[in-house]
């Protein structure tokens, strides 16, 4: 391989550069992609969720944001800051999941009932209510095979 070195880095060549193309999540994670929303018998329920992913820069974020509260939390000690952290745990992860939604569709092509995402507080309850949604959406954040440029093999 030939490698070129920019400052102390080894940049690859051409070749390995097609290799790394393909493991890049951060492009599409900031852009979204819609996660397909399954029944709990494997059907499809015809919605799909707009969706960032965990390595966009919203995700980063918002994380860092909540690990440094947490930090700051532990850093007071004593069972109200163990308290604390076990209360917000949940609560942060739902805020993560909210934030990372930008749309969803049915495809009837009829209105959904409000702006997943946008609407923190209808979002929340909507989640609440069908913990189905909510894992699925979860994980699709999660998943980085959602996030690459390749598509994915069944």
């Amino acid at each position: 391989m030939n490698d070129a070195t920019v400052g102390q880095v080894a940049v690859p060549d051409s070749s390995a550069t097609d290799v790394f193309a393909e493991l890049d999540t951060r492009s599409k994670a900031s852009e979204g992609v819609e996660i397909e929303i399954m029944k709990p018998d494997g059907e499809t329920s015809g919605i799909f969720v707009k969706v960032l992913g965990q390595d966009s820069d919203a995700y980063t974020k918002l994380k860092e944001k909540q690990d440094r509260a947490r930090v700051r939390m532990i850093s007071k000690g004593g069972r109200g800051a163990v308290d604390g952290i076990f209360d917000t745990g949940k609560s942060n992860e739902m805020e993560i999941v909210i934030a990372c939604c930008l749309s969803w569709r049915h495809t009837n092509g009829k209105d959904m009932p409000f702006q997943i995402g946008a609407d923190e507080d209808a979002s929340r309850k909507f989640f609440e209510k069908y913990p189905v949604v909510y894992d699925q959406v979860r994980v699709g954040i999660a998943d980085r095979a959602n996030f690459t440029k390749v598509p994915a093999k069944n």
